[in-house]
Formats: structure tokens, sequence, C-alpha cells
């Protein structure tokens, strides 16, 4: 498993969203998903003009939050990482490239939240394609926010 350090978003910008201010630039130690591996980044975001604008900047590049029918991050999409990481906060984030993909694109992702549906049970989303696929099956719904990720590269190395 690789321990990746990047940028991206905490739980708490999703709060700031919520309640419609603007994300604080705060740096903020985090872990989350890659391809089903558990990453170790930094956090910082900003708000953007709109949704259609963060995408553009972004050039596909994706954050996922994953959320239940409630608002509130699934224990089961935190435990996993809970138990990897005890000690670093987790939004439970999955992050769609990183720098080493081939394909990457720029060091910024657009904020996307993954809402379950009301009456399913959610299951640990730990890859894009995941998400996907809970979204084609009807499971849950994709919201797209204005909130732009940037990202620079801290450190690549081997988690122990």
């Amino acid at each position: 498993m690789k321990l990746v350090r990047l940028a991206t978003i905490p739980a708490t910008v999703v709060s700031l969203l919520v309640l419609a201010q603007p994300a604080s630039a705060t740096v903020t130690a985090n872990s989350g998903f890659y391809d089903h591996q558990v990453i170790q980044y930094q956090a910082t975001a900003e708000v953007t003009s709109s949704p259609h604008a963060a995408q553009l900047i972004s050039k596909g590049n994706i954050v996922f939050h994953i959320v239940d029918a409630s608002g509130n991050v699934p224990a089961v999409q935190v435990s996993r990482l809970h138990a990897a990481l005890p000690n670093d906060p987790t939004g439970g984030n999955v992050l769609n490239f990183i720098p080493t993909e081939i394909g990457y694109s720029g060091g910024a992702w657009n904020l996307q939240i993954f809402h379950w549906n009301a009456g399913v049970t959610p299951v640990e989303l730990s890859k894009d394609d995941d998400i996907f696929a809970a979204v084609a099956a009807g499971q849950g719904t994709l919201e797209v926010t204005s909130t732009l990720v940037r990202c620079p590269v801290i450190d690549f190395a081997a988690l122990r």
C-alpha cells in the first residue's frame, strides 16, 4: 500500500459549504482513498464562482465526499481508514487521480458529494468506479459543488 500526501478537501469544508461561507485556506492532515488504497494528504480548498468553473479548472480531477441520507459520513466509509491510521483525521474522501497516475492533469480537484439514498445500506466506496457504479445502480446521487481543491504533492512513501 502506498502513502500519498496530497492536498484535498477536509470534512470541515463540507460543513462550510452547507453554511454557504467561503472555505478556509487552512491546511489540514487527512486520510482517504485512491483506487482502494489508503492515502494520506494535506487539505486546502477554495470556493469558485460556480460548479461549472470548478469543473473546468480541475480538468477532470475529482475528490468525492461520501455522506448517508442524513448528510453524515457513514461509519463504514471511515472504519478502514481509522484502523490503518488511527491518529489521522478523515472524511473518508476518494480521489480519482493522483500525480503519479497517467492522465493526471494538474494540481486541483473538484469536490463532488455522493449522497446515499434513504433506505440503502452504505458500503465502503474507495474508488471512483465504485461511486459511479452506485449512482448507475440508483443507490445514490452525485452533487457537483463550486469547491476547488489545490493539491501540491507533499511526499510519496511506503505505508508502514
